[in-house]
Formats: C-alpha cells, structure tokens, sequence
C-alpha cells in the first residue's frame, strides 16, 4: 500500500460502524427461519409436550406455590398444583425453584447478535427503539411463528422522530426528519407502512450532556401525538432532561423511555404524571453506568461470565465518556424512581442495551436489582419485565404463563420474588418450548487480512491506513487534517475541537486492513508503543476490536511527551484477535490543537 501520502477519506467512527451494522442487518434477513420440509409439504408436526413440574410460578401477576406447567406446540396447555400429565410427556423437576414467564426488555436497540446475546439470559422479547426499517416485515413473520428458539422476538418502532440534525441522525443512516407540524400525519402513516409498531418521539437539545443539538419544538411533538393516536398506535418519548419530559407530558404521549437525571423527580410532576396514566422507562442500569456506577460488579460469577459474547464483554466493560465526574448526581435516580413509584407511576423494565456499561440480556436483570434498590418489590420488579410491558405495548400472550400464552420460560436457581439478586442465578430457559443453549463456545478469531498483517512488529506508519476522524458522527463540529511527515514516520493532526457534542474529539484512525474497520488477528501483540509530541492539551487512545465493528472501543488516557508502552494484555475488553482499528484524539484543551504520533508499532 502506499503511504507517501495520506487518505484523505473521513469516516467518522459510528459511521463506518454503522456501514458494518446495516450490512449485518440485511445478512440478517437470510438467517431468518424458514418452514420445515414436511410443514413446507403441508404436514402436521408432532405434539411436542413438556411438564415442568414442583415448581414456584411466577405467571407475570402472582405466585403459584408447588405447582406444575404444560407445554405443548410452543404455549402453555395448563398451569396448576394438581395437573396429570399423559404418558410420554417429558418431565423436568424444578426441584422447587422458580419458574418467570420470558422477561420482555423495553428499551434495547437490537442489532448483530443481540437477540442470541439476549436470550441466554432469559430475555425472550426485545422491544426495540430505533432501528432501520427494511427487515421489519421478516421479524415480524419470525414473532408470529411458534417454532424456533434461537433468538428473542423484538418489537420496533422503526426511524425515530426527529429534527434534521437532531438525536439519531448521527450514525450514518438516512433518518426521515421532520421541519413542521404539517408533516406529521404523513410521517407518521409512512413509519407503520414500514413496519413501526409504535411511534418514538425524540426530545433531546443536549444540554444534559453539555452539548446542544437540534430538537423537536412542541408544536411538532403534539402533531406526532395525535398521529399515532388516530391511528391507535403508542407514542413514546425519549427525554433526558424534566423540561423535556414536561414537554412529553403535556402532548399527551403513553410513556417516557427515558428517566431524565437534570434533576430529581419531584412529587407534583410524578402525581401529574399518574394521573394521565403515562408509563416510564427508566433505563437506570444505562444512567448507572453514565454516571461512574456500572453494572459490571454486580454480573459477575462463573454461570453468568460462560454466556457473554465478546460483544457482550465489551459494551458491558466500557465506560460513558466523564462518566466519573458525574457520580455525585447518581443519587438522583434512585430517588425518582422512588418518587414515582410511591405515586402509581407504572414502572416499565428496560436497558438500553447495547450502550456503554451495558450487555443485552444481562443488563436487564441488573435493572431489576436496580428498581428493587429504589423500592420496588421484587414481585413488582419481576412484574416490570413480565405483564406491564406486555399489557402497555399490546402483546398478548407474552409475559405471562396462564393457559394459551407463549411457552417462553426461565428458570431460576432461586427464589428471586424473595431476593431479586438471585435472578442473576439463570438455569435455563425455553423458548416456544425449546431448550435454549445456555454456554456459549468461544468464536474463532478473525482471519487476518494479510499475512504481513499478523507478523509482528506491525509499524503502525508502513502498513495499514491512516483516516481523518472526528465527533461529527455525534452531530459535533470537531475538525482534522493530518499528514505524514518526516519521511512517512509520522502522522501530523490539526485538530479543531468545536461545541456541538457532550464530549468532542478529534485526531487520526488507523485501520490494520484495506477495508475500513476490517478486523484483523494480532493475538500476538502485546504492546502498543509510541511516541505523541505535543505542547498541550488532552489526549486518548480508542481501541476498536471485537466480533462486530458497533462494539464501543477500549479508551485509554495518552500523556504527550516521552516514547509510552501500553500494555494491551491489560484490557479484558480489547479482542486482539479481532483488531479493527486504533484512534489517537485530541479530547480537551483545545479549540485549536495540533500533534503528532511517532514510531507506532504493535510489538
């Protein structure tokens, strides 16, 4: 490859990831399920029943001591203490534990592998919240259908509603935006002929970050109301601050996706919001993590580690950028879930997975210890994730166990109506009656691109491609230009940091294969060593690696000066044998920063 001169291409980090992401998603629709060869000849399968007896059931509503379930073709024949079973029906001894309906996620943006991610850990249904819309018609064929149990089902609201440069428009996918009132009923109508089975509403300025984005004015969001209403379908919000949220409240929408954390729920806007019957989505396992309280302690143990992908690994270890400076406003969640629990707010369970501190599937039960912590019973947690969701977003016959509902179960090692820490304690799960593979084998590392590739040491400046990048992904204004210098041993960025996103960024990617973001096997590396020059600001190294290219890379704090050595077998998080690529970043100090990497090389 030559190297005399730089390409001059810019690829903002998520935009390349998200290249990598739609790709994935149409993949996807070829894995989907297909009918068997003797349904597809019109041939009647076999019964397939399953007892599940001695058991403690939760059916979604109230516990059943000592009773016994029946499943058959995928849903629930009978659920009672005194049930026979004919002969042949498989049994399965409970031992006295506890039986959940399949815990439903509200708030989960569901792509590459997260409904298998989710599903270990008894996540059977994904409500998710923003997504593209082409392969909303194969999952909604795949959610219908009884056979299977691979992946959890997932609900979509398809393109989210917002304004042209505004929250979601950030990741390199087209979103249809709107400017007016006007546009609303049309935008509306062509969201549910994609596929949207409800309508999120996006009211985000970025002053709870510290940035300042376009939004939505209510004029617009009342508009979007009524067009979902005329249509009786859900119109949910996304806020993150209580002004955005007053907003949301008084145009009427069905529910919050977000709890706000600008400043504690008080008890008057809690009563109000009772009162019209609007649900909340707390999210608190995300804002825990955003706010230097990761769930990542609570998760550990042997049963739990065996399950989690590599993606899982790594967006569960990262950190939200600042996240430390603002654990001192942690607080603030707890109490306004208490406060709006203590006023009949329903309270509705979801993660938001796969953001920073979170995994899909596994997060969820730590916002079910969460909600516990904050007052919640754990009965009212386990409702949370169960009946509520399902009776506020229509989908009958999931969360529960009664006769007729879907055969999506999990059984706990425990008794977590008692202690909700022991939903952690996941022995296995069905869905539509199947056994689901609970252990997940490690994946083979990536084939590297190059033989040249794998051989160490890699001189980060003779191979590979060195990009331009920046915030702009994230709608900030961030700017770089880079070049090579003394003789191609070193990369040059003038780096512009620009108000437009919470936390700018600006410097110099370097991917280790021609494709962009390619993943490449350097296993063998242990060392990333180098040398920055310059005269101030605040720099970071982001490693991008794992089995996906949205996994959120590894940030490690770079100090100019003297040739570093940073140990890479030091990160948990950091898949060597699937390296995407490297970024240098400018990320304080500025506006107007330059510097420069010398003699980068993977040892």
């Amino acid at each position: 490859m030559n190297l005399n001169g730089v390409n001059k291409m810019k690829f903002p980090i998520s935009q390349i990831a998200l290249l990598a992401l739609i790709a994935g998603l149409a993949l996807s629709l070829f894995a989907l399920p297909g009918p068997t060869t003797s349904e597809a000849a019109g041939q009647e399968a076999e019964p397939q029943a399953l007892a599940l007896i001695n058991a403690r059931v939760f059916d979604g509503e109230r516990l059943h001591e000592h009773a016994s379930i029946l499943l058959r073709d995928g849903r629930v024949e009978a659920l009672g203490s005194d049930l026979e079973f004919p002969e042949g029906v498989e049994l399965i001894d409970i031992e006295g534990q506890t039986l959940l309906p399949g815990l439903i996620d509200a708030h989960v943006h569901a792509f590459n592998g997260a409904r298998s991610d989710a599903l270990r850990f008894g996540v059977t249904t994904m409500l998710d919240m923003f997504r593209p819309p082409f392969d909303l018609d194969a999952i909604r064929a795949e959610r219908e259908s009884l056979t299977g149990g691979e992946r959890a089902d997932v609900f979509s609201a398809g393109y989210l509603a917002t304004a042209e440069g505004g929250h979601g428009t950030q990741y390199g996918i087209a979103v249809p935006t709107l400017a007016d009132p006007s546009e609303a009923e049309a935008w509306v109508e062509a969201r549910l002929a994609e596929g949207s089975d409800y309508i999120k509403i996006v009211i985000e300025d970025g002053s709870a970050w510290n940035g300042s984005l376009p939004t939505l004015d209510a004029s617009l969001v009342e508009a979007l109301v009524r067009a979902a209403r005329s249509r009786e379908v859900l119109a949910v919000a996304h806020v993150s601050t209580e002004a955005g949220a007053r907003m949301a409240l008084d145009a009427g929408v069905d529910g919050l996706v977000h709890l706000f954390a600008d400043r504690p729920v008080d008890a008057e806007f809690a009563q109000r919001l009772a009162e019209a019957d609007v649900f909340v989505i707390p999210t608190a396992t995300v804002l825990a993590g955003s706010h230097g309280h990761p769930g990542r302690p609570w998760l550990e143990g042997e049963s739990l580690e065996r399950r989690l992908s590599g993606e899982q690994r790594q967006t569960l270890e990262q950190s939200f950028p600042g996240s430390g400076l603002r654990a001192g406003r942690w607080p603030i969640v707890p109490e306004s879930i208490r406060v709006l629990h203590e006023a009949g707010v329903e309270l509705l369970a979801g993660s938001d997975a796969p953001n920073p501190a979170t995994a899909h599937g596994a997060s969820l039960l730590h916002e079910l210890k969460l909600l516990v912590d904050a007052g919640l019973s754990p009965i009212e947690a386990l409702r949370s994730a169960t009946s509520l969701p399902a009776a506020r977003f229509g989908l009958p016959e999931r969360g529960c166990l009664q006769p007729g509902c879907r055969a999506d179960l999990v059984w706990i090692d425990g008794d977590p109506v008692s202690d909700i820490d022991e939903i952690r304690r996941v022995r296995a799960v069905w869905k539509n009656g199947q056994p689901v593979e609970l252990d997940l084998e490690a994946a083979a590392p990536a084939q590297a691109a190059t033989a040249e590739a794998m051989s160490l040491p890699v001189d980060l400046h003779a191979s590979g491609q060195w990009l331009e990048s920046t915030d702009a992904f994230m709608g900030g204004q961030s700017t770089a230009e880079l070049r090579h210098v003394d003789a191609s041993d070193a990369v040059r960025v003038d780096a512009r940091l620009n108000p437009g996103f919470a936390f700018p960024y600006a410097g110099a990617m370097w991917n280790p294969a021609e494709a962009m973001m390619e993943a490449v096997n350097l296993s063998e590396a242990r060392t990333l060593s180098l040398t920055l020059d310059a005269e101030s600001g605040t720099y970071q190294l982001m490693f991008f690696s794992g089995e996906t290219a949205m996994a959120p890379p590894v940030r490690v704090d770079l100090a100019a000066g003297a040739e570093q050595h940073i140990d890479l077998t030091g990160f948990s998080s950091l898949d060597r044998s699937r390296l995407r690529a490297i970024g240098i970043y400018a990320v304080g100090g500025g506006p107007e920063l330059t510097f420069t990497v010398r003699n980068a090389r993977l040892h």
